[in-house]
């Protein structure tokens, strides 16, 4: 079964959108970019259950493998990304049966940026987030998109490697 890909970056074809495709290559992962679907935000009264989130949630307990990709935008995840995980508070209100089928997932998260390294506590949201929806969180790939050519390639190799981890089940 091909992983679930959830890009969420304001520009949809930028630099995570290159690090998902060399994780990804072409038909090896299924992606929704956030962008492309109206989802509104956290509202206590549910006033925007027609909108897309259930299919989100939908496909997320359709798969085994959810991959969240994101930029780093001032050393946290991005915008629509934070917007989306806002939204998980649903599954455990008005759409408890998709939450609780969200355990035993596996979960990974792509991260770019112009730093070497991710920023320090990057990685809290999606571990925590995950275990508090009974998934496993297996960790993250961080494209480097500075002007160092060689750490480029050497993170965009890493990055393969990741995607075929996933991909292969490793």
């Amino acid at each position: 079964m091909r992983p679930l890909v959830i890009l969420g970056s304001a520009r949809p074809d930028g630099e995570t959108r290159k690090a998902v495709d060399i994780a990804f290559p072409a038909g090896s992962a299924d992606l929704l970019i956030l962008p492309e679907f109206i989802i509104g935000g956290y509202d206590y009264q549910h006033r925007n259950i027609a909108d897309a989130f259930s299919s989100f949630a939908e496909a997320m307990t359709s798969v085994g493998k959810i991959v969240f990709a994101t930029p780093v935008y001032w050393y946290a995840m991005s915008a629509p990304l934070k917007f989306f995980f806002d939204r998980l508070t649903d599954l455990t209100e008005n759409l408890k049966s998709q939450g609780k089928a969200l355990a035993g997932k596996q979960v990974w998260m792509i991260a770019s940026g112009t730093e070497e390294t991710l920023p320090e506590g990057f990685e809290v949201p999606f571990r925590r987030t995950s275990e508090y929806f009974g998934m496993t969180y297996r960790g993250a790939a961080y494209l480097y998109t500075g002007t160092d050519a060689d750490l480029r390639a050497q993170t965009a190799a890493a990055m393969t490697a990741f995607g075929q981890s996933i991909t292969d089940g490793r």
